[in-house]
């Protein structure tokens, strides 16, 4: 592997990282999702002791909204970080540009879309999403750039200068370097078939092209089998991830901590004293009261009989 193929390992992780703020949207969504009822034969119109009657259904305004944002953060931010890796639609925004750029994005989705939701699961990510953006910091000194940047400040990946000659030899290189990407695009359709079986078909007409040796329309179509078996990898890791993870917690109680023992029965934290030794006391007393009270009374003098 070459140095400069390292800005591409670190966009994957990046998109790793994004990818598990997603995982991390659905498991937080699905523990706080929107109540869909709306109450009717309820609400009236007067206050009652407990509510105003505008508030009837305040439960509705509190679950949608501006109320509800905060538990759409890491679904949101993850998947807006996703398709910065390889966009369609987000391909005019252009961002991130370079390293630094994506720091900033990587360091927001740490501390403001990982840390706090899901527990353990946010921070190990949050932590992960900060040590990449001290890395893609790294990376910006060292001049290290992704494909999708390259792209997007105007560097072309295949130079198409140069002779007739040398235009004539390209182009047998380039019929070889064309690849239609077929078990790439066949392991990305048992993840999620639908879009993967389209990466299956793109890559079928990639390798029907280049026989007929249409160059240009060979690589569209395996440019389009490598986007569509990856959104087909993604999408597919992502539900697996997250079904996986709510399957695994849902319904999940922590147990009672366990009774130590202490043999603290009530009795104002003596610790073992049963309160007996009081009654004990009492009844004492009460024996000595009594032989007093026998040795005390005056019993008739017998005496003999003549």
């Amino acid at each position: 592997m070459r140095f400069s193929d390292l800005g591409n390992v670190l966009g994957l992780l990046g998109l790793a990282s994004s990818l598990f703020t997603t995982i991390i949207g659905i498991v937080y969504c699905w523990y706080h999702h929107p109540t869909l009822r709306l109450k009717w034969s309820e609400c009236g119109w007067a206050d009652t002791a407990a509510t105003k009657w505008v508030d009837c259904n305040s439960e509705w305004a509190s679950n949608f909204g501006m109320a509800q944002l905060p538990s759409l953060v890491p679904l949101m931010v993850g998947i807006i970080g996703t398709f910065m890796y390889r966009p369609m639609l987000l391909q005019v925004g252009g961002f991130p540009k370079n390293f630094v750029q994506y720091a900033l994005w990587l360091y927001v989705q740490g501390v403001f879309a990982n840390f706090g939701y899901c527990g353990k699961l946010g921070v190990l990510n949050g932590w992960f999403s900060i040590l990449l953006a001290i890395f893609s910091l790294v990376a910006e000194v060292t001049g290290l750039k992704t494909d999708r940047m390259l792209e997007l400040t105007g560097h072309k990946l295949v130079s198409c200068g140069g002779s007739s000659e040398k235009a004539s030899s390209s182009r047998e290189t380039d019929r070889n370097e064309i690849k239609d990407y077929m078990p790439w695009a066949m392991v990305s359709a048992a993840f999620c078939p639908l879009l993967g079986g389209y990466g299956v078909y793109q890559a079928q007409q990639a390798n029907k092209l280049k026989k007929k040796k249409d160059l240009a329309g060979a690589r569209r179509a395996a440019k389009s089998s490598t986007t569509w078996s990856l959104y087909a990898l993604m999408l597919g890791v992502v539900l697996l991830g997250s079904f996986t993870t709510i399957y695994v917690t849902n319904g999940r109680v922590m147990p009672a901590p366990a009774d130590d023992g202490d043999g603290d029965d009530g009795d104002d934290g003596d610790d073992g004293d049963d309160g007996d030794a009081g009654d004990a006391d009492a009844a004492d007393d009460t024996a000595d009261g009594g032989e007093d009270a026998l040795g005390t009374t005056a019993y008739p003098t017998l005496s003999p009989v003549a």
